[in-house]
């Protein structure tokens, strides 16, 4: 498949639910009359289902008791989703909130949550009361264990929160065993981000990434989120899980109403082009300046303004932008690849973290793409090892749906982009690609020690088609320009020399199709492998030189250069 068919992929639409007129403070203020006055006013607004809040400090006053008055009321509350046609994903384990962590009184540090016998006795009673309650309801659709737990825990090892996922899940799956089970963390480790101790692998149903980006661009803005949702895609996909967009939003506190309407229904949009089930809007309602009076919106006032619906019920621009996005009609893309170093999410020894060069890198080149017409899907550096590490072996050009990479198939364009770091076999894999890579490079490391690709000098040789001949741990003079034959670009400048240094390449197999402003090779092709030898998308701000470029060689055919 060199297309992929994304126009059945249609989205269920929900909010992240606190009532107007009581925000967290629900159930010990709880207002059927107002709460279904609410519920009413989302499915007339084409929501479909409530992500809801179970507070943890009002439902378990005490370790060995669940507050009977609570559960009442959330016997009403699931009753009155029902009435309204709604359903709910029941949040189960909830101590922090909008800003602020509110354990019960008897938790005096949620760090041991994962580990200590008794609180893990505590939550499975907690647990237990709860899904026996609700599991009868024809509204309850599907469990969130927690709300961004690492928020409230703290980072904690790998290990101890795979046994507690294993413990906590087991159990619900024991309970209610057809209904599926989030975990709720907020799968941060699709940004990269591994410190919480969570990981795609432990025991849930769901990926469902919890996102707010911010770029100074706003082609990289949405190319974040759907970066994002790629690799959760990618990172779901082995496992058979589902994925989520579970919460994400905009606050109006001094955002335009259209603006924040439009930038949404571009979030959906990627998200539903990955594969997104459902999409999740932070939040429901507004909440009234008075509820400014007390915590959380006391200390975190943009918190009052995120709703869907002001706080009489009124829908803002933005209800309307996300029930269109999540049925709308998606183009088919063609396939293309974007390639993730293993370093990025693996800790190697004496590794450096994921910087702001690689994180603008990818987002450069995603951004691209999908101007281009290409819906780019993540190919982990990992998945290229199902292909022969053969020096030179090229090969024949193949369909993208017959190449290795498990049962999926890779795209028939990989794109790698300002790449320094790639293990030692993944050079000569490239090389082997079962179609088009291309591929820019990037000197500099975020210490000045060891620059330059790291490659060795034979697998530079045969990637490169030629000599390499910079300078030891110097930088070489920038190019301000590359030009090829019917065209021309102005390159990006780098925040430092050795950023912007190019590899210096004398070409013996690689035919040379651009040169610097300098009259130096910057682009060229050897075999199927599409080279610029300088990092455009480290250091593009502006998207403009780097859809020039993808153009220019995606427009090129291989024959061109070989």
């Amino acid at each position: 498949m060199t297309e992929q068919d994304t126009s059945s992929q249609l989205s269920r639409l929900g909010v992240n639910y606190w009532p107007a007129h009581a925000g967290p403070y629900m159930w010990r203020e709880f207002d059927e009359e107002a709460i279904a006055a609410d519920l009413r006013a989302l499915r007339a607004a084409g929501v479909e289902y409530t992500r809801s809040f179970l507070f943890w400090p009002d439902f378990m006053p005490e370790p060995d008791r669940v507050e009977p008055a609570m559960m009442e009321r959330l016997g009403r509350f699931m009753d009155l989703h029902e009435e309204a046609r709604l359903g709910v994903h029941l949040t189960l384990l909830v101590g922090h909130m909008s800003g602020q962590n509110w354990p019960p009184p008897w938790m005096p540090d949620p760090s041991r949550l994962y580990t200590d016998p008794g609180l893990l006795l505590a939550q499975e009673r907690y647990l237990t009361t709860v899904v026996e309650a609700v599991r009868p309801s024809p509204a309850l659709e599907a469990y969130v264990l927690t709300n961004e737990l690492p928020l409230f825990t703290g980072p904690a090892p790998v290990e101890a929160v795979q046994a507690w996922s294993s413990r906590m899940v087991g159990l619900l799956k024991r309970l209610d065993p057809d209904r599926s089970v989030s975990l709720g963390d907020g799968a941060w480790y699709v940004l990269g981000d591994t410190a919480s101790g969570f990981r795609p692998t432990h025991a849930q149903d769901v990926i469902a990434p919890h996102l707010y980006l911010a770029d100074t661009h706003p082609g990289r803005q949405l190319a974040a989120y759907g970066l994002a949702m790629a690799v959760a895609r990618r990172l779901a996909r082995d496992a058979g899980k589902a994925i989520w967009l579970e919460e994400f939003g905009a606050t109006h506190s001094v955002f335009g109403e259209e603006e924040v309407a439009r930038w949404a229904r571009g979030v959906v949009t990627e998200a539903r082009l990955h594969g997104a089930e459902q999409v999740c809007w932070w939040c429901g309602f507004d909440f009234p300046e008075a509820m400014g009076e007390r915590p959380p919106y006391s200390h975190h006032p943009h918190e009052l303004s995120f709703g869907m619906m002001r706080s009489d019920r009124s829908p803002r621009p933005v209800a309307a932008a996300l029930r269109e996005a999540t049925v709308a009609p998606l183009p088919n893309l063609r396939r293309a690849g974007l390639l993730i170093p293993s370093w990025v999410y693996r800790a190697y020894p004496f590794g450096e973290p994921w910087g702001a060069a690689t994180r603008r890198a990818f987002l450069n080149a995603y951004a691209a793409l999908r101007e281009l017409g290409y819906l780019p899907e993540v190919v982990l550096e990992d998945d290229l090892g199902s292909q022969p590490a053969t020096a030179g072996n090229a090969g024949p050009v193949v369909d993208a749906g017959l190449a290795a990479a498990g049962p999926y198939g890779l795209p028939p364009i990989l794109a790698v982009p300002s790449v320094q770091k790639l293990q030692a076999a993944t050079w000569a894999r490239l090389e082997a690609y079962p179609g088009r890579v291309l591929y820019s490079y990037l000197h500099a490391t975020a210490v000045r020690s060891h620059e330059g690709a790291w490659i060795s000098a034979a697998s530079a040789r045969r990637f490169f088609g030629g000599e390499a001949r910079n300078r030891f741990n110097l930088p070489e003079p920038a190019p301000r320009g590359l030009v090829w034959e019917g065209g021309r670009i102005d390159l990006p400048k780098g925040p430092d020399p050795f950023s912007e240094t190019p590899l210096l390449v004398r070409p013996k197999e690689a035919a040379v199709l651009g040169r610097d402003d300098q009259g130096r090779p910057l682009w060229i092709r050897a075999g199927r492998r599409d080279l610029l030898l300088f990092p455009i998308e480290a250091l593009a701000d502006d998207l403009t030189p780097v859809i020039a470029f993808y153009r220019a060689v995606l427009r090129s055919p291989p024959e061109a250069g070989s």
